[in-house]
Parts: structure tokens; sequence; C-alpha cells
């Protein structure tokens, strides 16, 4: 990565993706103010604990007596600034059936993942009704480390995408039924393209909206197309550059190029001024 002087090209790797976050229970300093369900007597605690770097943070946690009921979290509203889609980010532990009572008939190790998309923040403790249809199932998360009792306190970590989404945001719910669990942290992000310059054609900073989205760049000061299109990239769903441009551009005549992104001449900024400077 090179980063140039003020008024200069800058760089980046192609290889580099942007990430811009939604939201980040990590960064919360106060209640989370969830909505859980059954809201009668409710499971879910939200209580404060530490991460793994030994910060305050504010987490959820269950362990429910009728491990036959299905209980319910809900995030607050999520706008989704124009991302069309979003990855999900849990930390969580989850306790091993083997180490839990007999009471616990019905046991899982496993919580669903759900979202709910909505062009404005109507959701309440009755709406959307709590089951699969209106939410739309992401995935059943399944924990690669289980806690036991004496054993290694070690947490988990999944990323997993949420999307298509259309509406102006959405809510995030988990579904926890039979599982002893607990929610550390989670993070809600996309991913850009970041601002580019290859082949004397800088592409600016572009979100993806499907597999791969086409971006129009520009030939940079002192250089024009090699052809009669202007040049374009394509920007991947990971927030990564695909392959070279399809059309490039080059340094005009009397100009010679300078690291592939800049072109260098009797026109430069250093010309410029020793010009100005005979003048006065």
């Amino acid at each position: 990565m090179m980063f140039y002087s003020c008024c200069k090209p800058l760089s980046v790797s192609l290889s580099v993706s942007l990430t811009e976050v939604l939201m980040n229970t990590k960064l919360e300093t106060s209640d989370l103010r969830w909505t859980i369900y059954p809201s009668s007597d409710p499971e879910w605690e939200e209580m404060s604990g530490l991460d793994e770097e030994g910060n305050s943070v504010r987490t959820f946690q269950i362990c429910p007596m009728d491990t036959s009921v299905s209980h319910w979290l809900r995030t607050r509203f999520i706008p989704r600034r124009g991302a069309t889609q979003v990855y999900v980010e849990i930390r969580f532990t989850v306790m091993e059936c083997s180490a839990m009572p007999s009471s616990f008939r019905t046991c899982k190790e496993t919580f669903n993942l759900h979202y709910y998309q909505s062009d404005e923040d109507t959701a309440s403790s009755t709406h959307p009704a709590w089951m699969e249809n209106p939410y739309s199932k992401v995935d059943t998360v399944a924990a690669d480390f289980l806690l036991r009792r004496g054993g290694e306190k070690k947490s988990n970590v999944k990323t997993v995408r949420v999307g298509p989404l259309s509406k102006k945001g959405f809510y995030l719910a988990f579904q926890a039924q039979g599982a002893c669990m607990a929610l550390l942290s989670v993070r809600v992000f996309f991913k850009k393209c970041p601002a580019v310059t290859r082949a004397f054609s800088s592409f600016p900073e572009t979100l993806p909206h499907s597999l791969v989205q086409q971006a129009e760049g520009v030939c940079v000061i002192n250089s024009a197309p090699t052809g009669q299109a202007p040049p374009t990239m394509f920007c991947g769903e990971d927030g990564q550059w695909v392959g070279p441009p399809s059309s490039t551009c080059e340094c005009k005549p009397g100009y010679e190029p300078v690291d592939s992104d800049r072109c260098r001449g009797e026109q430069t900024e250093e010309t410029l001024t020793l010009k100005l400077a005979e003048i006065k």
C-alpha cells in the first residue's frame, strides 16, 4: 500500500477491502434494549461481561428450564445504508448437553439466526409474529467448541451472510430452544471496494450490489483512454477488485509514466510552479 502527498493519487492494493460497520455490540456502553419473546416469562437475560481483551461489554445469556419452548431475541432496527447484503459476526458460547442436568430432555447445542426486513422501525413485542415466516431464516449456527464444567472456557466466532436486502433496514433475531448459551458480541458489517488507481485509471469507492459490480473509472491527469470506451473494472461482493481494468489509459504525448499510476512531463506540478515564478 502506497500513500502520496496531497494532490497526488492514492494507490491501494487490490486485495484490500473496506468494511463499514452497521452495528457492534462491543462498542455499546448502555443497555442494548433488545426485544425478548416470550415477554411474560423471559429467559434471555442481558448482562455485563468482559470480552477477550478484558473490556466491559453487554451480553445476553439463556439457560431455560423449559426446553420445549422457543425463545427469541431481536435486535433493534438496523439501517442497511445501501448494502444489499451484510455479514453478521457472532461470538458466543454453548454448554455441552452432556454437562447439563437430566431435566434438559431436549437439550440442543445450536441456535437459529433469522432476519426481518422493513422500511420503517415498526417492530413491537407482537409484530412481526415470532415464527420463521415472516422472519427469514439465515442459518442454524453450531458451536465448534462446547463448554464443559471445569473445562476450558473458549468462545466461538461464526460469520454468516445475510441477504439479499432491499428495504431500508432490517432486524436480526436469535432463536434458541433447549440451548444453554451466551451471546458475547454481535457485529454487523458490509464490504466495499476501495478507491484505487491502476494502469493510469482511477476508480471510485464502490459498493457491490451483486456477485460483481461494474465500476466506471477515469484516466488520471495527463493520460487518455487507449480506446473509445472509458476504463471499467469489477468490484466483487467481498469488497475486492476483480482482475485488471477492461480498458486502460496511457500517458499523453510529452508525458512519461511514474509508478503505473501517474504521468509526469511538461505540465507537471513542478514545472507549472517554475513557470509561475518566472512570470512573477
